[in-house]
């Protein structure tokens, strides 16, 4: 774990750029931390198939309104 001096600004810690998981540990005046996870460090997702499954074709345009005066 990094524990940077209490002075230190956020650009002095050395973080990746992007979004990043960041678990830090407080104990009295000290914090330190470390890089959980990064976005960039883990591959990205492979893109999946996707099969319609029909119920937009199925269901589609057939929702109505229904007024109901008894429902506040």
């Amino acid at each position: 774990m990094t524990t940077p001096s209490k002075e230190a600004d956020l650009g002095s810690l050395g973080l990746p750029t992007g979004e990043d998981w960041v678990k830090f540990h407080v104990e009295g005046d000290a914090i330190s931390f470390e890089v959980a996870a990064s976005k960039f460090s883990q591959p990205a997702a492979e893109p999946r198939e996707h099969k319609p499954s029909g119920f937009v074709e199925r269901w589609g345009g057939t929702a109505r309104k229904i007024e109901d005066s008894s429902d506040g």
